[in-house]
């Protein structure tokens, strides 16, 4: 991680060097300067270094270090410093090659390495000045976001205030925060509960956990006023993380007239008729909690041919905020119509497409495939097959993964595209080109003679597989990828794998396949979700999820203006963990399970 605090010592230092020895050649007035080449640089430094005792040595070789990472030659510049023994150096000279050594590692991403170099160099050491000691604790920050520990790049980062010495304390939070985020809640607790905190840090813990631990952005709310009560003096509360300052001064929405715009007839009838249903279930058990509710006015979008004559409907009626429509195109076109005259809460995505007002939230496959390759990302594989149905989400779930995993810096080696009549076993080997080491063998068959044996094999480069399927062709499909050599490698799917209850008999096929799923159908059921069930409603099952996006859109629409100014901010819905994004999406974080002796379990 580059944190735009970051002070650019080196490259001071650097500059001063050069200008102040080996950058020209000797000139005399009225004689036109030269310019020495790179290595015509380093080459004489290494030459003065050949003939100089060893802390010259050391200093001259550190010089040359620097030239070679101006040039963007950081390997050369490693191996050129690398033999030094720091033991024999001043502490200045030590602190400039111990840097050196950690900054190339940083620039090629091993966070291990710098580390190891930093060690070296401890902050407590009296002998570091304040700007170097602050310079050490940056790169330590930045070497443990390589390595993904988050806790102690954070700890870092909080002990960088101590110096006093940031240009840009707000920029400091905001990394801070970020670090913090990133934490597992029980983590979070944990480090709270130290007795060796400083005040510094005991107040970031803290204030992390006022954020984390609600469950709805009310509660966040009141729980930061009382950290700020109790935490009067602290850096945060003087200079707030933006993501934080943004989440305070943006207001809860209150409407007074809801437009709930489905359409009542058509092939969407159905669909629109559950999450009619789960949006009135929280809006009556609202009012049996004794809340403030708004009046709601069902609009039916099948009758609805524009965007003006809904929002000229809305007007007429008085509604001040609309939530809907289901329709794609309906959608669409809201989109492309630009600003809306009253916030409006789409039921339905399209990838790609913002506009000022209009919030789109939906069971969009590409929050999952984007959610898996992050998820393959960070389980360490690197190459990804992908097979996906042969239909419209799966060509998203594709387009997605694949941009996703590749924007990591992943690599997908091909895709495929199956129909359910499909024989599987073709496609399967065509994934694994286990057809092109079949024909390898019928060449060699051909050249060797009758007797020569061969096995096929499938391509070994692979690290993981992404399938898009419903449960009954993943069923075929994973014994197939098993037969065929590829039961080892991990799989890593979409919520359409499950059914939405337990089926141990039939899914044992799908034993240790991770997928994606949402807390409706994966945690213990809500209140809600219970008493949608005790009516008779088909809630257990992937149709039940329009339910949840009914639920979570009425207790969504309260906190619009909050999500969409921190990014960071979060509610805890049916349908997943749910933020806005920059372009007005509401993006779905899903939980992760994993198939064991056929039931799904959760993971972290």
């Amino acid at each position: 991680m580059t944190f735009a605090i970051r002070l650019s010592l080196i490259v001071t230092t650097s500059a001063t060097l050069l200008l102040g020895g080996c950058g020209t050649s000797p000139t005399s007035t009225g004689t036109p300067q030269v310019i020495e080449t790179t290595e015509q640089q380093v080459s004489k430094l290494l030459m003065q270094a050949d003939q100089a005792a060893p802390i010259e040595q050391a200093r001259l070789k550190a010089q040359a270090a620097r030239i070679l990472i101006a040039a963007n030659r950081q390997d050369e510049a490693v191996n050129l410093i690398d033999g030094i023994d720091l033991r024999l150096l001043s502490p200045t000279l030590k602190f400039d090659i111990a840097s050196l050594r950690a900054q190339a590692a940083l620039d090629q991403q091993d966070g291990a390495t710098a580390l190891r170099y930093l060690e070296q160099l401890p902050t407590d050491d009296p002998r570091l000045q304040p700007d170097q000691k602050y310079q050490v604790g940056q790169m330590a920050a930045e070497a443990y976001g390589l390595e993904n520990d988050q806790l102690r790049q954070a700890q870092q980062l909080i002990r960088l205030g101590r110096f006093g010495l940031e240009t840009d304390k707000e920029a400091l939070h905001d990394s801070i925060w970020a670090s913090l985020m990133a934490l597992e809640l029980q983590t979070l607790e944990q480090v709270a509960l130290a007795t060796n905190n400083s005040y510094t840090e005991q107040g970031w813990y803290e204030l992390a956990l006022a954020v984390r631990s609600a469950t709805d952005l009310a509660t966040q709310t009141n729980n930061l006023q009382q950290w700020q009560t109790l935490w009067q003096s602290h850096p945060a509360n003087t200079a707030a993380p933006a993501n934080l300052a943004a989440l305070a001064t943006n207001q809860v929405i209150v409407s007074n007239h809801i437009a709930l715009v489905l359409p009542l007839t058509g092939r969407l009838q159905k669909p629109a008729e559950a999450i009619m249903t789960g949006f009135m279930a929280a809006h009556y058990q609202a009012a049996q909690q004794g809340k403030k509710t708004s009046q709601i006015t069902i609009l039916d979008s099948s009758q609805i041919t524009s965007p003006e004559a809904l929002y000229q409907i809305a007007a007429e009626k008085g509604v001040d905020l609309i939530i809907g429509p289901l329709e794609k195109q309906l959608v669409s076109d809201l989109v492309a119509s630009g600003n809306a005259p009253i916030p409006t809460l789409t039921l339905n995505v399209v990838a790609g497409s913002a506009a000022a007002n209009i919030y789109q939230f939906g069971l969009a496959i590409e929050d999952e495939a984007q959610q898996a390759a992050r998820r393959a990302w960070s389980d360490g594989q690197r190459t990804a097959l992908v097979m996906t149905l042969d239909s419209e989400w799966g060509k998203r779930a594709t387009t997605a993964f694949s941009a996703e995993f590749i924007a990591l810096g992943g690599q997908v080696l091909d895709n495929i595209e199956y129909a359910n009549k499909d024989d599987y076993s073709a496609k399967v080997t065509q994934l694994l080109a286990i057809d092109q080491s079949k024909e390898r063998s019928t060449l060699l068959r051909q050249i060797v003679g009758p007797g020569f044996e061969t096995e096929a094999r499938r391509r070994q480069d692979v690290d993981a597989i992404f399938l898009g399927a419903a449960p009954q062709a993943a069923r075929q499909i994973k014994p197939t990828l098993a037969f065929f050599y590829a039961g080892n490698i991990p799989v890593y799917a979409t919520s359409n794998i499950y059914a939405g209850r337990p089926n141990p008999i039939s899914d044992q096929d799908l034993n240790n396949i991770l997928f994606t799923g949402s807390p409706w159908l994966l945690r213990s059921p809500s209140d809600n979700h219970i008493r949608l069930a005790q009516q008779g409603k088909n809630t257990d099952s992937r149709f039940g999820r329009l339910y949840a996006l009914g639920l979570d859109a009425y207790q969504l629409y309260p906190y619009l203006n909050q999500l969409a100014a921190s990014p960071t901010a979060r509610i805890n819905g049916e349908t997943g963990s749910l933020s806005i994004q920059h372009n007005n999406h509401v993006q779905r974080e899903l939980d992760w399970a994993v198939f064991q002796e056929g039931q799904p379990k959760l993971i972290p």
